[in-house]
């Protein structure tokens, strides 16, 4: 939930609403998974930070016009620049083509 003062200093998460703005990318990427090569939404932070992104049908993210929407995918894009979400962190192995750095099951065991 945002204090006033994050309301007065523009901010979402912690971070300046143009700051997430800035640094979250999205892009969709072919994602190896356990039931194989799937096309997914993906996230590239920062411009080399690649994560994939597993909020696809959610409403925050076709940004359709309900009071507070835009706030929420903002929230959950400064999630990924604090480092909350490394357990979906992606590396590309081939042009096009990630796979998860640490295995999802690896990391599902862990958390």
């Amino acid at each position: 939930m945002r204090s006033p003062m994050d309301y007065v200093l523009q901010r979402v998460g912690g971070f300046k609403i143009r700051e997430v703005a800035r640094r979250c990318v999205p892009c969709y990427k072919y994602v190896v998974e356990e039931d194989g090569q799937r096309l997914g939404l993906c996230m590239l932070i920062d411009h080399f930070k690649l994560y994939r992104f597993p909020y696809e049908d959610s409403a925050a993210l076709f940004g359709i016009a309900r009071q507070g929407v835009g706030m929420r995918g903002l929230e959950l894009k400064a999630r990924f620049l604090r480092g909350e979400m490394e357990h979906l962190r992606l590396r590309e192995f081939q042009p096009g083509i990630c796979r998860y750095v640490t295995a999802p099951a690896v990391a599902a065991n862990a958390s």
